[in-house]
């Protein structure tokens, strides 16, 4: 039972999965307020989500592992072990010792970030199970953070330096690896940009191992990495040129032209691949008709380019995340992201894209809990505990159901602010006065 578990430790992607967390301890009977809990279990939770901003959950989580967990889960299982019989408040102490785990009952003026992990220390899947989204395949992350410069992007902006493994250590984990292994995961925000990526494919194919691929930039696509691609088995590729505007684009930070799209599709289809997800952000700054009709440009050559392989265009609203210089920005009204939304569809439909939008709802409820403070804790738990609705749950918890679509200006402050994370305040701030001159969105 969970209940009687000495701790539960959760990794956090995605904000949404805050509410997931708070189904699971219902679930288990276990008390949704930390303060709340006379004992067991201790609740911990790390990853991207919490890292960025973790005072949505502080009323859920008793610690935090901020930033890399690789120097610090060893320190927590360490702790557990030795401490794991003692009352909640000492063990809680002992946690709140180690560098890089914030611990808010404590830690009240904030808490670091864990130093970035070495270069050799990545991870991989330690169970293989045909219950999960990627069935029997071992994951692997080959690269941390981003060598992109994109302003909307929490994994470039929390995880820095960008570092990759090294290919000795590749070689090693597929030589450790438990047997039957046929399929592995290749797992970063930039696959292709490894400077290995060529020998890392070469040694899955050689060893007759399957391989699939997380998204891939198509600036890093050549001739070679297209059919090395294609040989590894892969039919689909997705790529993330997040607007059909070169201008709009730019201005997000993504200096890519098109015409870099327009050579990596043409790679890539004459290759073998058969089918492209292309991902698309909608509520960008800056965002107008005009870009709607450079985004129907765009596509229509990329379809050509394809040689009119299959093209899906997946839409999703863009949400500030913290310690980007997106963070100030001010998402549209629903009734805009909508027109915005049904004009990509209609573009797709007239060029004969399949097309897929993600929940405007849920991108809105996913800016609460990316922005937001401990009163979204207390929404989460009115939510899921009372089992009202989110907006009634915003109301009663006292925050303003429209905050995603507050103007911000570069000298409003976060809750995040309090902790020691890679970037500077000050520095986000100027990056925003620099692109904006305090006129509009980055």
């Amino acid at each position: 039972r969970l209940g009687s578990a000495a701790a539960l430790l959760f990794t956090v992607s995605y904000e949404e999965d805050y509410l997931n967390i708070a189904r699971i301890l219902k679930s288990a009977g276990i008390e949704a307020r930390c303060a709340d809990r006379s004992g067991r279990p201790i609740v911990i939770a790390g990853g991207p989500a919490v890292t960025g901003n973790p005072f949505p959950m502080t009323r859920l989580i008793d610690a935090f592992c901020l930033g890399d967990g690789e120097n610090v889960l060893g320190r927590i299982v360490e702790t557990l072990e030795r401490c794991g019989a003692s009352g909640p408040g000492e063990l809680v102490g002992e946690l709140a010792r180690i560098d890089g785990v914030f611990v808010p009952s404590l830690h009240s003026g904030g808490a670091s970030f864990a130093p970035p992990a070495g270069g050799d220390r990545f991870p991989a899947s330690a169970v293989l199970t045909p219950h999960t989204v990627f069935p029997d395949t071992c994951l692997v992350e080959v690269g941390r953070g981003c060598p992109g410069r994109c302003s909307f992007c929490l994994a470039r902006w929390v995880y820095r330096p960008y570092r990759e493994m090294p290919l000795g250590r590749f070689t090693a984990l597929l030589d450790n690896a438990a047997a039957g292994v046929d399929r592995v995961g290749l797992v970063s925000t930039a696959i292709a940009a490894h400077n290995d990526f060529t020998a890392i494919v070469e040694c899955l194919t050689g060893r007759g191992i399957r391989v699939s691929f997380s998204s891939i930039r198509a600036q890093d696509i050549d001739g070679e990495k297209a059919r090395l691609i294609s040989y590894s088995g892969a039919r689909t590729v997705s790529l993330a040129p997040e607007s059909g505007s070169e201008a709009l684009r730019h201005a997000l930070g993504k200096r890519v032209p098109d015409k870099v799209y327009f050579n990596a599709a043409g790679l890539l289809a004459a290759a073998g691949v058969t089918a492209f997800n292309l991902y698309m952000l909608v509520g960008c700054p800056g965002e107008c008709d005009a870009s709607i009709r450079e985004t129907e440009a765009f596509l229509a050559e990329f379809v050509r380019k394809t040689g009119r392989r299959r093209v899906t265009v997946h839409a999703n609203v863009l949400v500030p995340k913290p310690w980007t210089p997106l963070q100030f920005h001010a998402v549209p009204r629903i009734g805009m992201l909508n027109v915005r939304i049904e004009a990509l569809r209609k573009t797709c439909t007239g060029l004969g894209i399949g097309f897929k939008a993600k929940s405007v709802r849920s991108a809105l409820r996913q800016a609460v809990l990316s922005l937001g403070d401990e009163r979204a804790g207390d929404a989460i738990i009115r939510h899921v505990y009372d089992g009202i609705s989110w907006k009634r749950a915003l109301r009663e918890s006292g925050i303003d159901p429209d905050m995603p679509h507050s103007d911000r200006s570069g000298e409003d402050t976060f809750p995040w602010e309090v902790l020691g994370g890679p970037t500077s305040p000050g520095k986000l701030r100027e990056y925003f006065r620099g692109r904006t001159g305090e006129e509009g969105g980055v």
